[in-house]
């Protein structure tokens, strides 16, 4: 699978995904979940675990080659009326994982 096959599949996704929840008038965002891999770009690390609307993550897949032989996944977060996960335990994990992961990446420069 090329990259834009890869990123026409994702936005696919997204793109179910937001309507199944905006028909059935669920609040939700979606969170991004980098491969965290050592090809792994900063920008893209910086953003596992932070979650966004689905016109936020098609707007930065647009931007400076995002897109681009990117390993990132996104997926459907249930929140609260402010937003907030109605279950922290993903998000939290891949928080962590996103922390230890710039962490070493910081002692390895």
């Amino acid at each position: 699978m090329n990259d834009l096959d890869l990123h026409q599949m994702r936005l696919k996704v997204l793109e179910k995904d937001e309507a199944d929840c905006n028909r059935l008038n669920i609040l939700h965002r979606f969170m991004h979940m980098s491969a965290l891999s050592p090809s792994t770009r900063t920008s893209h690390a910086q953003r596992s675990g932070e979650l966004f609307t689905a016109d936020e993550i098609r707007d930065w897949m647009s931007r400076d080659d995002n897109s681009m032989d990117c390993k990132c996944s996104f997926t459907l977060v249930l929140v609260d009326e402010f937003g907030n996960p109605r279950s922290s335990e993903l998000v939290q994990r891949v928080v962590s994982a996103r922390e230890e992961f710039l962490a070493r990446r910081n002692q390895s420069s």
